[in-house]
């Protein structure tokens, strides 16, 4: 198995168990990003043959059932709240950090990075109030974001992932 890392504060984000797709359906970004389709799950229903008498108890389950996003839930993310102006002084700094990072270990990359990076940075910014936004375990605010939306009548929201910012271990 892979797990995709981020490359400034070795947070572990994804792995490969979840289906890599186009950004946004568009395979223009897939060079610079990927997206997952998340998923939910029910967390903390340990059921050992006892009886749940509890009033809390929702569809026989105990009272400390939770549902949860399987990504968000498995990789200890955590949302965060940013304005389009923050987003924006964030993302400028984080986008330089990636280069600079690129130049020096992977320079084949700067030229893909540098065209291909600014339309899927606007994409966001037109679609902004669209999406929600994740950090690492780290809760490291120079660290990537892990953009999150939903596509549609999902259930369950997407996660787009910024490959550059990334690395890959194998377990």
């Amino acid at each position: 198995m892979k797990v995709y890392k981020d490359i400034f504060t070795n947070d572990e984000v994804c792995s490969d168990s979840y289906i890599q797709e186009d950004p946004f359906g568009n395979a223009e970004f897939r060079e610079i990003a990927f997206e997952v389709k998340s998923n939910k799950r029910i967390k903390g229903n340990d059921d050992y043959g006892i009886a749940d008498n509890s009033e809390d108890a929702v569809d026989g389950m105990g009272a400390d059932v939770e549902h949860v996003i399987d990504i968000v839930d498995s990789f200890q993310l955590t949302s965060t709240s940013l304005s389009k102006k923050e987003y924006s002084a964030y993302v400028k700094n984080f986008m330089q950090r990636i280069l600079k990072h690129l130049e020096e270990k992977k320079p084949d990359r700067v030229n893909i990075f540098k065209t291909k990076a600014q339309p899927l940075i606007k994409h966001i910014l037109t679609n902004f109030d669209d999406f929600e936004f994740y950090m690492g375990e780290s809760l490291d605010m120079e660290a990537g974001l892990i953009y999150s939306y939903y596509k549609g009548e999902e259930i369950t929201p997407r996660f787009v992932y910024i490959s550059d910012g990334l690395f890959e271990e194998k377990y």
